[in-house]
């Protein structure tokens, strides 16, 4: 994909949220460019990590950190995994599940049992950590788009005890009409399958006030670059646990997988049954989601990247 003058203007406003001058647009444009290495020059910049907070990850240090970890599970990204591996690092009474759902009922606790959580951990959203007066860190695993609203249907179809399974597995449906179907709010499920990534990752309030992707998508970069966020890569899940045991966040690096589906499947075979308008659908549900994992991936092995000049 060429680098044009207006795909240089939309990083700046992405990446530094400003729009750009003339000059700075031709200082890039004649450096003949490829996208990639676009993006990896905003996001080596010390004014894109200037204003997002970005700070270089720091080795455990020998006094106890009483923040809460707050794990926020996004369905099918090994998180199920993840809680896993984590939750043997908490004392069992300081453990907390808890959903978006229940974030009144956690509001409603006293807050002395609210500071007394150290793991926190559910199927939630950025932000309802203001919710724990003892502090917290926030830990999450990023999929690709496509492969996990594959295996969010394949979840649904199979999984017996889910109050979906009977019409999703119930009425067999496949891949492109379960789209169709969860395209519907009244499914419950278009949240979750509509670039439900960035959704989560920028917050209630957004998804409450129904913002557009436009908005989404810048607030969920930011939060996910913020000095309170660890996060890995369901792709790179081996390499996130040997992350954490770097950090001194876990003692070991276990090898466990949950809830995996018992036959993997087939991304492009089930593409290739789509229709013209599910595919349409398809492309909807995980475009914005997209962009925002590629921006993910650069981020997470950023360290290994030799530094670029300032913009």
């Amino acid at each position: 994909m060429d680098v044009t003058k207006d795909t240089i203007q939309i990083a700046y406003q992405l990446f530094l949220g400003r729009k750009a001058s003339d000059a700075e647009i031709n200082v890039i444009a004649a450096s003949d460019m490829s996208l990639p290495r676009l993006r990896n020059v905003f996001l080596n910049s010390r004014e894109f990590q200037k204003s997002f907070g970005v700070k270089p990850a720091k080795t455990a240090e020998q006094t106890p950190d009483r923040r809460a970890m707050v794990h926020l599970h996004i369905p099918k990204t090994a998180g199920s995994s993840l809680t896993r591996i984590i939750a043997p690092h908490f004392a069992s009474g300081t453990q907390l599940p808890v959903s978006d759902g229940q974030l009144g009922a956690l509001a409603a606790m006293p807050e002395k049992e609210r500071r007394s959580a150290s793991f926190v951990f559910g199927h939630l959203s950025h932000g309802m950590a203001h919710l724990l007066p003892q502090g917290h860190r926030y830990i999450c695993v990023l999929r690709k788009p496509g492969a996990r609203l594959l295996s969010y249907y394949n979840y649904l179809y199979r999984t017996t005890d889910h109050h979906s399974q009977k019409v999703v597995g119930g009425q067999k449906m496949s891949f492109g009409t379960f789209l169709e179907w969860a395209a519907n709010p009244q499914s419950g499920h278009r949240n979750e399958v509509n670039n439900g990534q960035i959704r989560r990752l920028a917050g209630l309030k957004l998804q409450r006030d129904r913002a557009s992707e436009t908005e989404l998508l810048p607030a969920a970069v930011k939060n996910i670059v913020a000095s309170d966020m660890i996060f890995g890569l369901t792709e790179h899940f081996d390499h996130f646990v040997q992350r954490l045991h770097a950090l001194g966040l876990i003692a070991g690096t276990p090898d466990m997988r949950e809830n995996t589906a018992p036959h993997p499947a087939n991304l492009a075979e089930a593409l290739a049954t789509l229709t013209p308008d599910q595919a349409a659908l398809y492309q909807a549900f995980t475009g914005w989601d997209d962009i925002f994992y590629n921006i993910c991936e650069q981020l997470y092995f950023a360290q290994d990247m030799p530094k670029t000049g300032a913009i």
